[in-house]
This record gives structure tokens, sequence and C-alpha cells, in this order.
């Protein structure tokens, strides 16, 4: 993977042909380390060394906080680096980190190395912020043309198929368009405590892949060739060597042996994601925009369902008074029509029953929207 021992910030190589740059989304549940896993590359970029990232500037592209426990006194301690901002908010407990979508770029070689930070998945807010974060994503996504690769970021200890886990799983795949199968990578966070395995997640991971192959006919590969177990306590290290807090040489030790294996797999990431074919970005921007219009379809098909079952039980009943009386026949069949009358504006209405009265329509109760929010409504 290549460096460059340089102390300032990471920038990209200019005026690269922006087909030629590696483009990589990450994405992953909350709290899963996606924010800490860009810090732990821009370190190691700059670094070949935990030794040299101590005596060089910290590199610390997405601003994180974390908490810290001595050793002696027990005390808890928050280690902030970087300046909190519209983008990122480490405060509230269980909203995503990440509020926006957001791209760093490194340069790797003579090429660009981008990463797209995402909101996380399973968000504390509710369906209806993780909806929103997935638009966000899709729309973010579509100002690249390509994806080299998709990193779902795990935890490896994971021992039960939680609805959460369920859900973040298969949500992020409902998403990605099945050519995207060859593009997704599997990254375990925190891999030191299973000894860099990917633990009980292993089982439960398979599981929903196996369903997601037999109701989508998708078949997303999970073997050592596309998943990478990394940790990134060595940025931890360096933060807190940053605050002033002093280590015992065993714990520095241990960090150093989790530097160099995490280090060898980010190399080992990188040469992977470049292998892979190009995953044009189209592909899952109108698999999405698809699924929208199906949703959208969904009330006028209703209605029209509707309107088709009423003309049958019309013509049943004309049926009926006909047999009772031939002359009837002559009157033709009755049936409910739909009369659209275009509106000059788009207009806003509000559905609250104190703004709306029930009306009769060809002997169908009918809803009126009384109130007009906006009658000339500009989108």
């Amino acid at each position: 993977m290549a460096r460059r021992n340089q102390p300032s910030m990471i920038k990209g190589n200019q005026h690269n042909d922006p087909s030629t740059d590696i483009n990589v989304l990450l994405l992953g549940q909350t709290g899963v380390g996606k924010s800490t896993f860009i810090n732990g590359l821009a370190n190691y970029l700059c670094n070949d060394t935990l030794e040299e990232a101590c005596n060089d500037k910290i590199q610390s592209v997405i601003p994180s906080a974390f908490s810290f426990t001595d050793d002696d006194t027990f005390e808890q301690k928050t280690i902030e680096i970087g300046q909190k901002n519209e983008h990122e908010d480490f405060n509230e407990d269980g909203r995503s980190c990440t509020q926006q979508c957001r791209s760093f770029v490194f340069p790797v070689g003579d090429k660009n190395l981008r990463i797209i930070d995402a909101p996380g998945i399973g968000d504390t807010r509710g369906l209806e912020q993780d909806t929103k974060n997935f638009h966000e994503i899709l729309t973010y996504i579509s100002q690249y043309e390509h994806l080299n690769g998709i990193c779902i970021l795990l935890k490896p200890n994971e021992e039960r198929l939680t609805i959460l886990f369920r859900f973040c799983i298969n949500e992020l795949l409902r998403h990605l368009h099945k050519s995207a199968s060859e593009n997704i990578i599997f990254v375990f966070t925190n891999a030191r405590a299973t000894f860099f395995k990917p633990g009980a997640t292993s089982k439960i991971l398979r599981a929903l892949l196996d369903q997601h192959k037999k109701e989508h006919d998708v078949d997303v590969s999970f073997s050592r060739e596309n998943t990478f177990l990394l940790d990134n306590e060595p940025f931890r290290y360096l933060a807190l060597r940053k605050n002033g807090v002093r280590l015992n040489n065993d714990q520095t030790l241990s960090y150093q042996k989790s530097w160099d294996h995490t280090v060898k797999e980010y190399s080992n990431l990188i040469n992977h994601i470049v292998t892979r074919p190009l995953h044009a970005v189209s592909n899952t921007l109108s698999l999405n925009e698809a699924e929208q219009l199906v949703r959208k379809l969904t009330r006028p098909i209703a209605e029209i369902a509707k309107l088709i079952q009423e003309n049958i039980q019309l013509a049943k009943q004309h049926k009926e008074n006909v047999l009772k009386n031939p002359q009837l026949a002559n009157q033709g069949l009755p049936q409910n029509e739909a009369k659209i009358i275009p509106l000059a504006h788009p207009r806003t209405v509000c559905i609250n029953e104190k703004c709306c009265k029930s009306i009769t329509v060809n002997n169908q109760t009918k809803i009126e929207y009384i109130s007009k929010c906006h009658e000339e409504f500009n989108q």
C-alpha cells in the first residue's frame, strides 16, 4: 500500500482522470466504525510504523470521540479528536454519527482512492430516518459513474440473528443491483477480540446470504477472498497519546501487533478492490427508481381495481333488472367513470379530519378536501 511520510493532511492526486479513480462505498450498521475505518486508513497511509505515527501529526479527517477508563482510578474520560461539524455528530447516543454522505480522497500510487462515508443503517430515530439515509446515499453516489467496491462493515461478535442485524443486511442488499454482487466486500471491525476471525457473525451472515439467494436469485459470496478482518484500535492509541495518556509497554506492544496486522489487511483490501469489475452506478439507481415507481403506482392501481369491481356489480345488477324488465336493455350498460379534471398548478391539501368532509357521488362516499394549503404550489 503506497504511503507518504508527511505530517500534512492527505490530499488526492490532482488532475486525475475520474474514470481511473478507485471509488469505494462504506455501508454498515450505526456505530460499526465506518468513520474510525477512514481515520485509521489516513494514518496508515502516512506512516509505516506505529512509532512514526506517534511522532507525526495524527490524521483525523473525521472528528470522533470515545471513552477511556483509567487503569488505576477507573475514572472515565472522553477522548475527542477533531472538531465536530454539521457532517458529524458524536454526542447523541444511538444516532448515526455520520449525518451526511462525504467523500475522502487519498493518493494510492498514481490513482485516487475515494472512500464514500455514508450514514449508518439502523438509526434509533426509526425506519423513516433510514429511508432518508438511503435516499441520501443514492443521491450522493449518482455523481459517480462507477464503484469499484462496496464494503459492508460488520462486527465479529454478533451471536444472535437480531431483528436489527437482519434488517440492516437485508436493506443493504435490497438497495443494490444484482450486478453489484461481485463488488460486495465484507470488512469486520474490532476483530482483535476474536483473534482476527469473523467469530459468531459468520454463521448468521451466511444464513442471511443463503436466504437472499433463495428469494432473489442473487449469489453474494462470503469467503476469505472478499472478507477482511482488522482492528483500528491503533488509531485510538494515537488519540490517547496525543491527549497525554501514557500506556505501559505491554499495552504498547499489543497495539503495535494490531497496527502491523491491520496495515497488511488494508493493503490486501485495496489490492482486492482494484481487481473487481466496475459496477455501473446507474444500474443501482435504476433499480431503486423502479421500486419507487412501483410504490407510487400502488394507490392508482388500487383505485382502478375498485372502480372495475364497482362496474362489475353494476353490470350484474343491470342484468338482473333486464331479466325482470326487457325494456331496460335499450338503456345501455350503466357504469362509473372517473372524470379527470386537470389543475393549472399542483395543489397541497390537508388530510386532517377537520379539513375534510364526506360527500356522496353516484351513491358512493368520497372525501372532499376543504382546506387548500397552497392553491399554487411550485415544485
